[in-house]
């Protein structure tokens, strides 16, 4: 049961989250924040939350395309439910422990916050949406830097903590260029998102988004590995 939840499950939520967004993406019936008649999802210039959108920003019905997406939340939440058994594999070391608990304070609560992702579609509720997706990333984030610690404390070798190493570089890029920036409100409040939005700078931000939620995932992924090494010596002693 221990394997189920500490590796099974967050393999299975990140499998099904690559799964539902692909699929997201090709229902997704067009338009960008900039180019409105644009046909289809462009991965460079699309954000991925607007494969939740009621309606796409051409315009059209996004039905099919965001219950893949919302669904895909969801599922993170089962994510969340996971790292609360992970902790007590970390008890080789007092810090480790501690590390891993504090990851794990805040880990549930990111999970909680992509449902609210997902309930809060953008193009509908923008204010709302802007606050769960910012406490979302902002608390995986946290989350991620105390599990890297974790391993890095731990018995084991330091590349399980690397794919973490690698998104706090992108999360440092990110601060530093868009730290300061206020998202704006593309439908609501147009002419000043185009006179403050460039192309170069949409993709920019788009690129970048994507660039995290992929080193996230490889994180989860590679911390699997880690704690599957951990039940196995865990089973060991026993």
């Amino acid at each position: 049961m221990t394997r189920f939840w500490c590796v099974h499950i967050p393999r299975i939520a990140s499998a099904y989250y690559i799964f539902a967004v692909i699929i997201a993406m090709l229902l997704y019936p067009g338009g960008n924040h900039i180019e409105l008649d644009q046909v289809g999802y462009s991965f460079h210039k699309n954000f991925l939350s607007e494969l939740g959108f009621h309606k796409t920003m051409s315009g059209d019905l996004n039905f099919f395309s965001s219950v893949f997406w919302n669904t895909a939340m969801y599922m993170l939440l089962l994510q969340g439910i996971a790292f609360l058994f992970i902790p007590s594999l970390f008890r080789v070391n007092r810090y480790s422990f501690i590390f891993a608990c504090l990851g794990t304070l805040f880990m549930f609560p990111a999970c909680v916050f992509f449902v609210g992702v997902a309930l809060t579609p953008g193009d509908i509720y923008f204010d709302a949406h802007l606050f769960t997706t910012t406490m979302a990333f902002n608390l995986y984030s946290v989350a991620i830097l105390f599990y890297v610690l974790a391993f890095l404390f731990s018995p084991l070798s330091n590349y399980y903590a690397s794919g973490g190493v690698l998104l706090f570089i992108a999360v440092g890029v990110y601060a530093y260029y868009l730290g300061d920036f206020q998202p704006i409100d593309a439908i609501n409040d147009r002419v000043r998102f185009l006179e403050t939005y460039t192309m170069d700078f949409l993709i920019f931000n788009v690129v970048l988004q994507k660039v995290m939620i992929i080193l996230m995932i490889t994180t989860i992924i590679m911390f699997t590995f880690g704690l599957d090494k951990l039940i196995g010596k865990k089973n060991a002693n026993d």
